[in-house]
């Protein structure tokens, strides 16, 4: 479904990746791992349009989209929820939530807001309550079902689980299990190692703008020197 290859990218003269090549089936999940400033999260904006390459070539479905704009994207089936969220502050919950499918017509915006609910009862609960005022934990459950809006086929996230609680973690990333186990395909950056590698089917790790290893997410659990060298596990 993604392919990824051979992409480098640079912020002015500062190239950060160099030559990532990766691949994401129908239906997977697949992370990509690394310490802090490793380039996972620059791959993430050059696969969705936000950052130019410097070189190489981005496929999905087949279909060269290196470069094409974040809303064509979209439309095209792929969806991106940063680590900044970038919500509607001053909208409400259900506010937020109808312009992930703007898209899309109203009975497929109703039939959408139905099963977010499903997956976060409580944005139900808080469906007038503006995005502003509420937690970390909340915010983040309003990117997802907003992204989720549009009828994804692929999802990507950056960091989903950054400053939340343990609960809140656990409910994210229970509704990422439900996505999976209904085939949607999902690539995610994320610094919560063991979390995410009970999660995904399998893992990229990136260090120093490359890609080092990759792997079945279960042998990358059982491998001690993996985890230490590239992972800052003890």
């Amino acid at each position: 479904m993604l392919r990824l290859e051979n992409i480098s990218a640079a912020y002015g003269y500062l190239q950060v990746v160099w030559d990532v090549s990766l691949e994401v089936k129908k239906g997977e999940a697949v992370s990509i791992l690394g310490l802090n400033g490793a380039g996972k999260t620059t791959v993430l904006k050059v696969i969705a349009g936000i950052k130019e390459p410097k070189g190489g070539k981005v496929y999905f479905d087949g279909e060269d989209i290196t470069g094409v704009s974040t809303d064509k994207l979209a439309a095209k089936g792929l969806a991106f929820i940063p680590e900044e969220r970038n919500l509607f502050n001053a909208m409400t919950v259900y506010e937020n939530l109808v312009m992930g499918g703007y898209t899309k017509d109203k009975a497929t915006v109703s039939k959408n807001l139905e099963y977010v609910h499903s997956l976060f009862p409580r944005l139900k609960e808080r469906d007038k309550q503006l995005v502003g005022t509420m937690s970390g934990g909340e915010r983040q459950m309003v990117a997802i079902a907003r992204g989720l809006m549009s009828n994804p086929q692929l999802v990507m996230l950056d960091e989903p689980s950054m400053g939340l609680s343990p609960q809140n973690t656990l409910v994210v990333f229970d509704a990422l299990q439900k996505l999976r186990e209904e085939g949607t395909t999902i690539l995610i950056v994320e610094q919560n190692v063991n979390t995410t590698l009970q999660f995904v089917d399998r893992a990229y790790i990136m260090d120093q703008g490359r890609i080092v290893l990759s792997g079945d997410s279960e042998e990358l659990r059982k491998d001690d020197s993996i985890q230490k060298m590239y992972l800052g596990m003890g």
